[in-house]
């Protein structure tokens, strides 16, 4: 008896052994990580999906996002998620919010895919509307497949920047929208995260979601501090606290020095952003370079600075004083247009935006105290 106990046992192991191995090799095929490779079902993808960004944008669910700009107003998607016999969504939002949305659904069934689009009126199944919304889908470029465990949503959109916000949702499991009326099951799990198509980048509430910061993050931030924040505090140091003397001028180079230098330091990392898609990015390239010229010039003017006495030294204060306001307010506007541009969180615009009503009041305040120190 023993040897067919031990023969029952190795056989018993054997059929683990074998289960384990299956069930590793259907979590491997499940699987969709983002690498170098093109995507599994890109023969099957009515575009090209060549050089998608990809990244996961919501690990709970598993789901995966591949996207690029491929034309002219013209958004690519492809969304893989887990098939559980549910549908999978991703829908677009100004602000985040899931009610006024639109969203594209994709499901497989029978080995047959279906995509709709979907205006989110409201909560209930009733409120969400098929083959309704706000989103031109390019005719012809939506398409779901089901391969290897897995749904990819591919579709394209019509449109020059896509909304910054985007839902995911993923319906009950073996549950799909009926064939005849297309009312969407209520929804087993859904996430609203911020987006950034420049960065690849989603977030639940402005942050990263991985620990990162990232690059367009930094330029912004520094091009806010140099042009938009020191230099402005610099030029108050040299007009309103003269009485000062020699403080004043000390602390007036250092400030716009340092601003200087942080100024260059965002310039530098803006060169080597990704600009695809992004509306204005010329523009606001083309401000930063005038506002880094008139800096220079204001910079090579301390080296040619006359003295007192010479009687050019008022044409040189006219061109020092005006090149030096005519920066400050392009950098101002500019900030606000990189802040649109990159569509970020609304804390940074209204921080920015208390500083500059902070700092015109201020300007108002000194220049009246002037007018009335000149009066008397």
């Amino acid at each position: 008896m023993a040897p067919a106990s031990s023969s029952s046992s190795s056989m018993r192991l054997l059929l683990l052994c074998l289960l384990g191995f299956c069930v590793a090799v259907s979590h491997q095929q499940s699987t969709d990580p983002c690498g170098p490779a093109r995507v599994a079902v890109a023969s099957l993808v009515p575009f090209d999906s060549t050089s998608f960004r990809c990244t996961a944008v919501w690990k709970q669910e598993d789901f995966v996002l591949r996207y690029k700009n491929t034309g002219p107003s013209v958004w690519s998607f492809i969304l893989s998620a887990p098939d559980k016999g549910s549908y999978v969504a991703v829908g677009f939002s100004g602000k985040g919010a899931m009610v006024g949305s639109s969203a594209v659904v994709g499901w497989a069934s029978n080995g047959r895919g279906t995509v709709k689009q979907y205006y989110l009126g409201g909560k209930s199944p009733d409120e969400c509307t098929a083959n309704k919304g706000l989103l031109k889908l390019v005719k012809n470029k939506a398409v779901v497949v089901s391969h290897s465990g897995r749904l990819y949503l591919a579709f394209q959109l019509s449109t020059d920047y896509p909304q910054p916000h985007l839902i995911y949702a993923v319906g009950p499991d073996g549950n799909l929208p009926s064939r005849n009326s297309l009312q969407l099951p209520v929804h087993r799990n859904m996430a609203s995260r911020s987006f950034n198509y420049t960065a690849g980048m989603a977030s639940n509430a402005g942050g990263s979601g991985d620990g990162t910061f990232p690059m367009e993050r930094k330029h912004g931030l520094l091009g806010m501090m140099g042009w938009g924040v020191l230099m402005p505090i610099g030029m108050m140091t040299a007009r309103y606290f003269r009485q000062l003397d020699p403080c004043w001028f000390y602390s007036h180079m250092a400030i716009q020095v340092a601003g200087f230098a942080v100024g260059i330091t965002a310039i530098v990392l803006g060169f080597g952003l990704n600009e695809d898609g992004l509306k204005n990015v010329n523009v606001h390239k083309a401000l930063g370079i005038a506002i880094l010229a008139m800096s220079s010039l204001q910079v090579m003017a301390i080296l040619a600075r006359p003295d007192k006495t010479s009687k050019v030294r008022r044409f040189w204060n006219w061109y020092h004083h005006n090149i030096g306001r005519a920066a400050i307010l392009l950098a101002i506007g500019n900030v606000f247009l990189g802040l649109s541009i990159a569509q970020e969180v609304s804390a940074y615009v209204v921080s920015y935006g208390v500083f500059v009503a902070v700092w015109v009041v201020a300007v108002a305040a000194f220049e009246i105290k002037r007018f009335c120190a000149d009066d008397d």
